[in-house]
């Protein structure tokens, strides 16, 4: 029920950031957007991507809420026919893309690496806390980036 009203809210959100008639409607639907992506990252176990989403998201509303409040009225320059078209071209990228996203996902070239890193932690990584291990000794410069962008956005 959750992970249906969560995608519920998503796709209500990017219609309505489509239909807004003012940036800041738009901004404001994007925003939700961003929060609802969030908390499916939150409902499938990852805390720190919802986390990382979170900051990054405010800190992006923020921005161009400051941004957008010196640029000039809304305008909309296309005719109803170029819009149409253009939405008919984003949904067909779209659904291509959820396509091959959901073919190459059950796609296995290489075996799972798990075992490797269970038998490697304390070999190469001197510990026994395997997911610290990973997190630490294998993946650093992913923790890093991971890090440094948790500290900018806390910043921001």
């Amino acid at each position: 029920f959750f992970e249906a009203a969560v995608a519920v809210l998503i796709v209500l959100s990017a219609f309505a950031a489509v239909r807004a008639d003012s940036r800041l409607a738009a901004l404001a639907a994007l925003g939700v957007l961003g929060y609802g992506v969030s908390l499916v990252y939150l409902m499938f176990g990852a805390p720190d991507l919802a986390m990382t989403q979170v900051l990054v998201d405010t800190l992006t509303v923020i921005l161009f809420v400051l941004v957008f409040y010196h640029l000039p009225k809304f305008a909309r320059l296309s005719s109803a026919n170029v819009r149409i078209r253009d939405a008919i071209i984003a949904t067909a990228a779209g659904a291509l893309m959820t396509v091959l996203v959901l073919v190459t996902n059950t796609v296995q070239l290489h075996p799972h690496i798990s075992n490797y890193f269970l038998e490697q932690s304390v070999a190469k990584g001197y510990g026994r806390n395997v997911v610290n291990v990973i997190l630490v000794d294998f993946r650093a410069l992913d923790t890093l980036g991971e890090i440094s962008v948790l500290a900018l956005a806390g910043i921001g």
